[in-house]
């Protein structure tokens, strides 16, 4: 509970300082724009994240393995993330051994906006959804500094974001 608060606070904090710089335009793609904000709000609670680039080309390989998987399941019935995230095959045909690795991970679908504004809080409202990870691998333990990777892709035609930490 005292990480949600934190975190809450540091995202209200974000939500503002956004308020403040007005309607700018910003060059930087949605998926760093999320890393940054991932960063930021970790350290608004004391915390640290680090981006890794590896974990950056794995979080990609299991968003792509998640949507081949929806690709040749029947029609309309997505296989559950719980179930693939469990299953030491799936898991295994993208380079993680459960029995040797261990994340937390978050899937998350990403939003479509028609307004500037609400696409400026994208990042802010993603970065905040994608560390709250439902699913584990492995006993991972989170602690105060830690490494993550994030992937956007898509799952059966639409957006999605997927982050691993460890």
């Amino acid at each position: 509970m005292k990480l949600f608060k934190k975190l809450a606070a540091a995202v209200l904090v974000a939500a503002l300082a956004l308020m403040m710089v007005g309607c700018g335009g910003s060059k930087t793609g949605l998926a760093q724009q999320v890393k940054n904000m991932i960063s930021d709000i970790v350290a608004v609670a004391g915390d640290q994240a680090t981006n890794s680039k590896d974990l950056d080309a794995l979080a990609a390989k299991l968003l792509t393995e998640i949507n081949n998987t929806i690709a040749a399941s029947e029609e309309g019935k997505w296989p559950d993330p719980n179930e693939l995230l469990n299953d030491e095959k799936f898991l295994k045909k993208v380079g993680i051994d459960p029995a040797k690795d261990a994340y937390v991970v978050s899937l998350e679908s990403v939003p479509s906006y028609l307004s500037n504004t609400m696409n400026q809080i994208k990042p802010i409202e993603l970065a905040s959804q994608l560390l709250n990870g439902d699913f584990k691998i492995g006993a991972p333990r989170i602690g105060s500094k830690f490494e993550f990777g994030l992937a956007i892709g898509t799952l059966d035609g639409e957006s999605w974001a997927l982050m691993l930490m460890k």
